[in-house]
């Protein structure tokens, strides 16, 4: 490369730095935004289901190393799985997705009656404690007595929020989370067998997607049912406004990222505890 290539290259380099720089926004107003949005909450109801999946993946054998190898996986899961591991990610994350332009347009969205109403029923759907069945029941139940406008509602808001993608990423690294602890106690676990594990769980991908767009609308009517028709649909609407889509991909980013990072935090709190004597 002569000197004028490299100068333009150099170039080229701070004009993408200054446009990563002018995108991303401070960590503390996406800390506020993931609070008025109610994924500052959702992020540790995700964290506990990671950590009780793990806990009821390993069943009690009276095995006493396999009780201590639960014992250790489950005390690295609290760490790597904790709330505030998990919120630290995905504040970079959402931060990075946004632009200064979107944070109004945000905040007042999450600052209104209906923002806060919505903000509110979702994290009350994370955190409730109900019979799957139940819930998928009850779903059905007011998706099939749904106006046709209101169905047309809900599709939207499931096709932009991308909670199937969530779903399916959650699912995946949770059983990457169960397998990495697991290889911490089994010596034919080696790394390339572990990342063959990781290769084939995500291969289950497209599989996981379908599953979970059949269950996610009678879920989104469940979730909304509280919600009037007009509400339902000024909701969809906002999700179609650029800032709401800028958010709704950081968020989607965040959890996965955050997923991400447990897992290695939990394989490398595995093999720490491992080489202890």
């Amino acid at each position: 490369m002569n000197r004028s290539h490299r100068k333009s290259a150099v170039a080229l380099g701070l004009l993408l730095a200054q446009a990563a720089a002018m995108a991303a926004i401070a960590p503390d107003v996406a800390q506020d935004l993931m609070k008025k949005s109610g994924l500052w909450g959702q992020l540790d109801s995700l964290g506990a289901q990671v950590r009780g999946g793990m806990a009821n993946a390993v069943p009690a054998t009276g095995d006493p190393r396999a009780e201590a190898t639960k014992t250790r996986m489950l005390a690295c899961a609290d760490t790597a799985y904790g709330a505030d591991a998990m919120r630290a990610t995905a504040v970079d994350a959402v931060a990075g997705a946004l632009q200064a332009t979107d944070v109004s347009a945000l905040t007042a969205w999450y600052d209104s009656p209906l923002g806060r109403k919505v903000a509110g029923l979702e994290e009350a759907a994370s955190a409730q404690v109900i019979d799957p069945q139940e819930r998928l029941r009850r779903g059905g139940a007011a998706l099939e007595a749904a106006s046709a406008a209101r169905k047309a509602s809900l599709q939207a808001i499931l096709a932009e929020t991308r909670s199937v993608d969530i779903m399916a990423d959650t699912v995946i690294e949770m059983a990457i989370a169960v397998r990495t602890s697991m290889a911490s106690a089994d010596p034919a676990m080696t790394p390339s067998a572990l990342a063959d594990v990781k290769a084939q769980l995500s291969a289950k991908r497209p599989q996981l997607v379908d599953r979970y767009s059949q269950l996610a609308l009678p879920a989104y009517a469940f979730a909304y049912a509280s919600l009037g028709d007009d509400d339902l649909q000024r909701y969809a609407d906002y999700l179609g406004a650029p800032a709401a889509k800028a958010y709704n991909d950081g968020a989607v980013r965040a959890v996965a990222r955050a997923l991400t990072d447990g897992s290695v935090k939990l394989g490398r709190c595995l093999k720490d505890a491992a080489a202890k004597p």
